[in-house]
């Protein structure tokens, strides 16, 4: 398995973890991701950073040519 802290399924999550936990827990993966593979993000915040008028959490992911709008809707 891989030596990178995303995949080290040793680590455990905190538990519970609120929707804006899990924002920063995303945002911070990315861009470990990024550095990992070198990958450049043209554009990594959050839907308030953002200025969408969304009632829930998310990102606003810019990678190369590719644009993401990811929400986070914590489940029952």
């Amino acid at each position: 398995m891989s030596d990178h802290p995303i995949l080290d399924r040793t680590q455990r999550l905190p538990e519970p973890m609120s929707e804006e936990e899990f924002e920063d827990f995303l945002t911070e993966a990315i861009g470990l991701y990024a550095e990992h593979t070198h990958t450049p993000i043209d554009e990594l915040c959050t839907f308030a950073e953002a200025k969408l008028l969304l009632k829930n959490r998310g990102l606003v992911i810019a990678l190369g040519n590719a644009r993401f709008r990811l929400s986070i809707v914590k489940g029952g």
